[in-house]
């Protein structure tokens, strides 16, 4: 008879990633973690001290799909910070399980925005404000920062369902929020 597959630290993670998408974070449990991988509940807390320590992880890894979402939908013709904000909020939409997991969570080490803005991809995205041009980069970064808060605070809306928007509604909202921290920074 062959050996019975070891649950590894990665299947935990997968296995409670798709609970995560499926039903939230609160509605995963180590028994039906368990259960899902056909396992007792000694191979979760093998991998994971606690469920907390698996929560931590399963926010990072939802905080990296989402980048990757924004950053790949970058469209041409669209300001970079427009494709990015309604691909943000797409995302929230489509996978609000996630959403909810990365928006709740305070406790955790993130990245000051800041940081986030001196990687690669991100600085390229700085340069590619429309508008900006003559702006200092802090006065960027400004910009980006408050545009970032404006589209967290719609995606938060839109997916709780406390406001009901077409599209083109918060693809609009978002330009004249844009035009507006522009003009706020430059004065």
């Amino acid at each position: 008879m062959p050996p019975k597959e070891k649950v590894s630290r990665v299947m935990v993670l997968e296995a409670a990633f798709e609970m995560t998408r499926e039903n939230g974070f609160e509605n995963v449990t180590a028994r039906k973690l368990a259960q899902k991988l056909g396992s007792s509940t000694q191979p979760i807390f093998r991998a994971y001290e606690n469920m907390e320590m698996l929560k931590e992880e399963l926010f990072y890894k939802s905080a990296e799909m989402f980048s990757d979402y924004m950053l790949s939908s970058r469209e041409k013709g669209k300001p970079v910070y427009l494709s990015m904000g309604m691909a943000y909020i797409d995302m929230a939409c489509k996978e609000k399980h996630l959403f909810k997991l990365i928006a709740d969570i305070e406790e955790y080490e993130t990245e000051d925005l800041h940081e986030f803005l001196q990687q690669g991809d991100c600085k390229e995205l700085l340069e590619k404000l429309p508008k900006t041009e003559k702006l200092s980069p802090d006065k960027k970064k400004e910009v980006f920062r408050m545009v970032w808060m404006f589209t967290h605070g719609v995606a938060t809306l839109v997916t709780s369902k406390r406001v009901n928007m077409q599209t083109e509604e918060i693809e609009d909202m978002l330009k004249k929020a844009y035009e507006g921290f522009v003009s706020a920074v430059i004065q």
